[in-house]
């Protein structure tokens, strides 16, 4: 069903802002028509779950958005997994868990929805509980040609592996995902540290997280000031353990408050004083995640060249953050997925945004943002394609390092499933 003049409420504001072509709220025969839907040779159809990136409009396109008619969540007591409709955001997953004290591990916002999960999915928990691809027991949907498909992890032939290893990780090009069925855990409290630091602090802090258990990680943000997370899951007695272990080396760190949490649903991430939200609210922008092993003894590289970044951007809404993958990230893959880089331990990403509608301060941002990249390849030398920029010069060389080894594998699932292009292309 296809409905004009529809107002488009997402989070990306150059999302919001594009002049879309139509809106689908329903997969239909047609959508998988090219000729149908009138579209061109290069067009394609925009796919919304979440609406926090760029990438679920475009002007003149087409958007499917499945939050309307693909927006059920059903909880399965007995075997603790939830299945979930691929309109469903992140926070609207956990309000409905916390009913049954179970929990899924999002990232460190709860506005994202089904890309989140598919693309890989990075969590203050994903030391423990590995990311969110590792915790898909099912998948159901459409391949871009038109196909039904329904994959269970515990069922798989050999024909489906192929197709079960590309959707974790590359789904966007290559199908329509309606449902997921994901492992829940249990809630358990959780332990913060947070605060501003200085660039020091943060080198010795880094270094100090490359030898955390895995139910603590760091999560930190450079903005004008550097603001970090300490998340500690408190599930058993040696965890309690451990956290009173660590009370006592970071007390020297005195800008550093502890909280308590019940959950990892009651955090909001980021405080109100880095204004981010306030300014990201009227600017477009673009992120792009890279992905690395231990630091060792490069964090003061790093943190110098951090520090570099922000001396060179354009405006105060532009940022570098970082999260800290390792632990089971490094040993569930059971079950190979496209997210391949699985012996990262860090995910720095940069953030370039620019006032809507300046195409000057636009530029200058974006070249911003690939210079940062450029100056962070050594350490990072990955991607993680948790946002598409085939609209971008750089959209080439991030599918490559994003799937590398297993890049011609995709091109070939690619043309078998999407024969006609009606996905974002490879």
């Amino acid at each position: 069903m296809i409905e004009k003049n529809f107002s488009f409420e997402v989070f990306n504001t150059n999302a919001r802002d594009a002049k879309k072509r139509d809106i689908l709220f329903d997969i239909e025969k047609d959508t998988f028509n090219k000729q149908n839907l009138k579209l061109k040779k290069d067009e394609y159809i925009c796919i919304c779950s979440g609406g926090t990136t760029s990438s679920c409009s475009r002007n003149n396109f087409i958007t499917l958005d499945l939050r309307r008619k693909y927006n059920h969540i059903n909880f399965n007591k007995e075997t603790n997994i939830v299945t979930v409709g691929g309109g469903v955001i992140m926070n609207n997953l956990l309000n409905h868990l916390d009913k049954y004290n179970r929990i899924f591990p999002i990232g460190l916002s709860n506005l994202p929805g089904m890309g989140y999960v598919l693309t890989g999915g990075v969590s203050p928990l994903s030391r423990r509980y590995g990311l969110a691809i590792d915790n898909i027991e099912f998948i159901k949907g459409y391949l871009g040609n038109g196909k039904y498909f329904s994959l269970y992890r515990k069922n798989l032939n050999n024909e489906d592996k192929s197709l079960w290893e590309a959707l974790r990780g590359a789904a966007p090009f290559l199908s329509i995902v309606t449902e997921v069925g994901l492992k829940t855990i249990r809630n358990y409290p959780i332990f913060i540290w947070e605060g501003f630091l200085n660039e020091i602090e943060l080198i010795d802090i880094i270094e100090m997280a490359e030898g955390f258990p895995e139910n603590m990680s760091l999560q930190w943000i450079s903005t004008d000031k550097i603001y970090i997370y300490i998340v500690a899951e408190i599930k058993t007695e040696s965890d309690k353990i451990k956290i009173k272990e660590y009370l006592q080396v970071l007390n020297k760190f005195t800008s550093l408050t502890t909280k308590n949490f019940k959950s990892l649903k009651e955090i909001s991430f980021f405080p109100k004083e880095l204004d981010l939200f306030e300014l990201n609210s009227n600017y477009h922008s673009e992120v792009i995640s890279l992905l690395g092993e231990d630091l060792n003894n490069n964090v003061s590289q790093f943190v110098e060249i951090i520090n570099d970044i922000n001396k060179s951007k354009p405006n105060k809404s532009c940022y570098v953050a970082c999260q800290q993958l390792g632990g089971n990230t490094k040993k569930l893959n059971s079950y190979p997925s496209l997210f391949i880089h699985t012996n990262s331990s860090w995910k720095p990403w940069i953030f370039a945004s620019w006032e809507r509608n300046n195409i000057r301060d636009k530029e200058i941002s974006l070249n911003w943002m690939n210079e940062s990249w450029c100056k962070l390849k050594k350490l990072f030398p990955n991607i993680h394609l948790a946002q598409l920029h085939n609209h971008l010069q750089t959209h080439d060389e991030e599918v490559t390092r994003a799937f590398d080894r297993k890049i011609d594998k995709l091109k070939d699932l690619k043309n078998f499933c999407d024969p006609s292009g009606i996905l974002p292309p490879l």
